[in-house]
């Protein structure tokens, strides 16, 4: 650094100072070329000097440089410079230069006496000049700031124009690449089934159209969600968080005009059970996108005013499909991802219900039993009254959406019925969001499990007062008193789990009340022991950078794809419910969420492939002889039970075993 700024500021700007450095260093060079003896041996001598006090006794010198060393002391001693105690020294240097340098002539000794000299004021000077020159080398670095990085710094109007834009491009950059990085199709995981290839084909992109006049088939726009890339949007579909908060805020937009054309109203329903009253948010498509029925042997009850079409709905008949959408926890349906969910099945043509949890949507409780992820009661209540209103009870699709801990209740519902045979034949499928399949609170890290836990606490909150008011048990008071100094969700659950409401997993699905501790109430909930006996078609959609349900999902792949009518679709970014696309114009802005496409065209390939029991061999069994034993013949599908009654499922599963 010293010899690189020497040389800059020579050349730059010579002064005094560095014409003597530069002269004595010049002459050092010329006195080692004159040198021809000894000019690789004079590069020691500085070190050497400065080794004289480390070194008191000396023998013979070993170079030229100790030679100069003991000469310019015998210079000193004989101007009276040298002190007595050096004395020694000198005289046994003088001693043995004549040993050393005997064949050497005077002239040469001349001219190492002379460079001596020169060395010794040139090493005083330049210890003199380092200082100085460091002040120098600063003079100059502040000089090329001052005419360089001056004009751009931030306090100037440029200089904050060219660090933003700086800053800019290089994030955006990084988040292009980023997108490329992450733009892919999805994983699909499923069996290989005769009905689960159908479907996979059709969501492939390469399916039938079916009939034209089936309103699942108004979709023309069908690019295949299985196999098309997933493009996240820049800034926001990137970044897991920032994605997931997208979709909590942000929902399907439309013009004003066009809203209008939607009909929004919201139903209280009471539950039979215990009295329970939850809020249903129903969505209407609009008058245009009726025009086809769902089969020509039924007639159309749309109505042509809005309180004849909403009449339709409350009391019926009902004549399209009813898309019921739960939301998950500390939320309810006018977060962001319900409504986009909403009018996806709208523009669909299809009827939206919106399901709101007990306490949640701002109706207050009318008992002190809150919803939780293990009761599927309210939901199989609201499932029976909207059957009630179809206009036919086994032909009209009734579909289910469950998003987080509403897609853990829907998974529930759909493998207890199933398990026992009950499930409504309307019910022709569910899509599950965000899944945790497996509920623990050693799941959840920080900051997350704090984060639950608060918005439980602000439902309790908000129906403090009914909950005071209706129950005077004091151990529940206390219950719920600890719940709220509690920090996680995790201990939240477990105080409050011994007055939890449950039901019976089998048919007639009693209600019950309570469980043992947490721990018990967590393996009770869990939908993965349950997710095999599904008996309808069922998409669980996952992000594998989910920050709350991705290792627990992906531990439950196994006892899902167990199943044959469960299609795993996993993909690589997304959050948490969170998958905003780019938009398909433009490089900047935030598109449609990829879920809700993937969930209206999900339901569209289920109406086009028809009733998935035409699917399954269950009658074509071969007895063996020998042991009298039926087996299923080759081809047959044994895992899959799509049957309407307990007994005919009891026989099967002792034919199986």
């Amino acid at each position: 650094a010293f010899f690189v700024s020497s040389i800059i500021i020579m050349d730059s700007r010579p002064d005094t100072t560095f014409t003597t450095t530069s002269t004595s260093t010049s002459s050092l060079t010329s006195s080692d070329h004159e040198d021809d003896d000894g000019g690789s041996e004079d590069t020691n001598t500085v070190n050497d000097d400065n080794d004289e006090t480390t070194e008191p006794e000396r023998t013979s010198p070993k170079s030229v440089a100790d030679f100069l060393c003991q000469e310019g002391k015998d210079v000193k001693q004989s101007k009276g410079e040298v002190t007595t105690e050096n004395a020694p020294e000198e005289e046994v240097g003088l001693e043995e230069f004549p040993n050393t340098s005997s064949s050497r002539s005077n002239s040469v000794l001349e001219r190492r006496m002379r460079r001596k000299n020169n060395l010794s004021s040139s090493s005083s000077s330049l210890r003199s000049s380092s200082s100085s020159l460091r002040q120098m080398s600063r003079r100059m670095s502040k000089r090329l700031s001052k005419q360089f990085v001056e004009p751009i710094k931030p306090e100037t109007p440029l200089g904050w124009t060219a660090l933003c834009s700086t800053a800019a491009s290089l994030l955006t950059i990084h988040e292009l690449r980023l997108q490329k990085k992450l733009t892919c199709p999805p994983l699909v995981y499923a069996q290989n089934t005769p009905f689960m290839n159908v479907l996979r084909e059709k969501l492939g992109g390469g399916g039938g159209r079916g009939n034209k006049s089936d309103i699942s088939c108004t979709n023309t726009n069908r690019s295949g969600i299985l196999t098309r890339n997933i493009q996240p949007s820049l800034f926001v579909g990137t970044r897991s968080t920032i994605a997931s908060a997208a979709a909590y805020a942000l929902h399907h937009r439309t013009t004003p005009a066009a809203e209008k054309e939607y009909i929004r109203f919201r139903e209280i329903m009471r539950m039979d059970t215990d009295g329970a009253t939850i809020a249903i948010d129903w969505e209407l498509p609009r008058q245009s996108q009726l025009e086809s029925p769902l089969s020509s042997d039924v007639p159309i009850h749309t109505g042509t005013t809005k309180a004849e079409r909403i009449a339709h709905v409350k009391y019926g008949p009902i004549d399209r499909p009813v898309v019921i959408i739960l939301h998950g926890i500390n939320n309810d349906t006018s977060f962001g991802y319900m409504r986009s969910l909403m009018r996806a099945c709208t523009n669909r043509g299809w009827i939206a219900c919106g399901f709101n949890f007990r306490g949640c949507g701002k109706i207050p409780m009318t008992t002190p039993r809150g919803y939780n992820a293990g009761y599927t009661g309210d939901l199989r209540n609201v499932i029976h009254k909207i059957r009630s209103r179809l206009a036919d009870a086994d032909d009209t699709p009734v579909f289910l959406v469950g998003n987080s801990l509403g897609a853990n209740v829907m998974t529930k519902y759909l493998g207890e019925e199933g398990f026992s045979g009950t499930l409504p034949k309307c019910v022709k499928g569910g899509v599950s969001l965000g899944n945790p399949l497996h509920i623990h609170s050693g799941n959840l890290t920080f900051p997350w499990n704090l984060l639950l836990g608060m918005g439980v606490k602000k439902t309790f909150i908000q129906n403090w007062k009914s909950i005071h008011d209706m129950s005077n048990c004091i151990h529940f008071k206390r219950a719920v008193k600890r719940a709220m100094l509690s920090k996680t969700i995790g201990q939240l659950d477990h105080e409050m789990s011994p007055f939890l409401i449950r039901n019976e997993s089998q048919y007639p699905f009693v209600t019950r009340l309570g469980y043992v501790d947490g721990e018990n109430y967590w393996h009770d909930s869990s939908s993965n022991q349950y997710i095999q006996h599904a008996s309808v078609p069922l998409l669980i959609l996952s992000s594998q950078d989910d920050f709350l349900v991705a290792d627990s999902a992906l531990r439950s792949l196994a006892k899902c794809l167990s199943n044959p009518n469960v299609l795993v679709v996993k993909t690589k970014c997304g959050g948490h419910l969170g998958w905003q696309e780019a938009p398909p114009s433009g490089m900047f802005g935030i598109g449609t969420s990829w879920a809700d496409t993937a969930m209206a065209d999900f339901f569209s390939s289920v109406l086009e492939t028809g009733d998935i029991s035409k699917f399954y061999i269950t009658d074509t069994s071969v007895t063996t002889e020998e042991n009298n034993v039926s087996t299923p013949s080759k081809g047959s599908i044994v895992d899959c039970f799509s049957f309407a009654d307990v007994e005919g499922r009891r026989k099967h599963m002792r034919s199986k075993l």
